[in-house]
């Protein structure tokens, strides 16, 4: 294995898939401890990444930039002198940026014809698994041999995030006592989008039958899904809230015995927290996004015949049929084992 001094690694958009990259870096950062990595990626993004203990640094880039702004970057990204990128995003964007460094060594998948623009170029193996490994791939590519069972994403926020989210849910009115479970009904896709009934319901269940208080989640635009939810409940939930920035919202998973909800980004801040989750799928494969080996992140999809020959947008969207009762008997063995157990009242 070759021993690098600067490591430049790229993942630009998509809150999952950010979140996915993080065992990698830790991995690489163990393999290598006296390198100095460089992570660049897009707004909103950075947020996930501000107290990584493995980075040195993190760079912003804007998703549009004049030609000077353009010639600025890639003169400081040559002035780097990177002697390893590390591209896991492999748009045409990064592919570009990962050839223009003047690295020697630059790694991505062979992806629609973008292989020329690396040195170890990946083939992109369409298989079933955890995102995480997925990316580890890259790391083979290099000659390290990567730990399959440290796959869980990390997601470190601060004393001053945790604060927040405790005077968050007092000022709800949640009490020391008060257990609460997290939902999150709100996605941008609407293959990713279990019915909104559903989640009426199952939070009118969680708080007859287990007396919880129920904490929605959501981010800027996406309240409108929680008033649609609050407006087919016949029990109240917590009030709403300005939603909060990301690692203030992971900090809330922390104050929760149970997050449930789409394919979305909370569902991923969730398993950073390490909380027990039950998470609902459409049209991605479950598998490729739930943990493996383990119980304490359940995932549930229904697959009407096509979901790997998907034709979307030209369907029903029948993936989203998951029934409600299949989804409660995990939340309820979910909440049997707590490390304090959630009975029914």
């Amino acid at each position: 294995m070759t021993e690098f001094r600067k490591i430049l690694l790229i993942q630009l958009r998509r809150l999952g898939d950010v979140l996915m990259t993080t065992p990698a870096i830790r991995q690489l950062h163990q393999a290598m401890p006296d390198a100095e990595f460089t992570f660049l990626t897009e707004a909103p993004s950075e947020q996930l990444l501000q107290y990584n203990p493995h980075l040195s640094e993190v760079w912003l880039l804007p998703r549009k930039m004049t030609w000077g702004e353009s010639f600025n970057f890639l003169k400081q990204l040559r002035q780097m002198r990177f002697d390893c990128v590390i591209d896991f995003f492999g748009n045409p964007r990064s592919a570009f940026i990962s050839r223009l460094s003047g690295s020697p060594t630059r790694v991505g998948f062979d992806f629609r014809g973008r292989a020329w623009h690396y040195t170890h170029a990946v083939p992109l193996q369409h298989r079933v698994g955890y995102a995480t490994s997925h990316k580890l791939q890259l790391l083979e590519a290099l000659g390290l041999t990567v730990d399959t069972k440290d796959l869980l994403p990390e997601f470190p926020i601060s004393v001053e995030e945790r604060v927040f989210a405790m005077g968050l849910l007092e000022q709800l009115g949640v009490q020391p006592d008060d257990r609460v479970v997290s939902i999150s009904p709100v996605s941008r896709q609407p293959y990713k989008r279990w019915p909104l009934e559903n989640f009426a319901q199952l939070a009118d269940w969680l708080i007859e039958q287990y007396g919880v208080k129920i904490l929605f989640v959501y981010g800027p635009g996406e309240q409108d899904f929680v008033d649609t939810v609050r407006g087919q409940m016949r029990y109240e939930a917590l009030s709403n809230y300005d939603p909060p920035n990301l690692a203030q919202t992971r900090a809330l998973f922390e104050q929760v015995i149970l997050h449930i909800g789409n394919d979305n980004g909370p569902r991923h801040f969730a398993v950073a927290a390490d909380i027990p989750t039950v998470a609902i799928f459409g049209r991605p494969l479950a598998m490729n996004w739930t943990p493996p080996n383990q119980n304490r992140h359940l995932s549930f999809e229904f697959d009407p015949g096509c979901k790997t020959q998907c034709d979307y947008p030209n369907c029903q969207l029948e993936c989203l049929n998951t029934p409600l009762m299949i989804v409660q008997e995990a939340i309820a063995k979910q909440l049997m084992a707590h490390d304090n157990p959630v009975l029914p009242v």
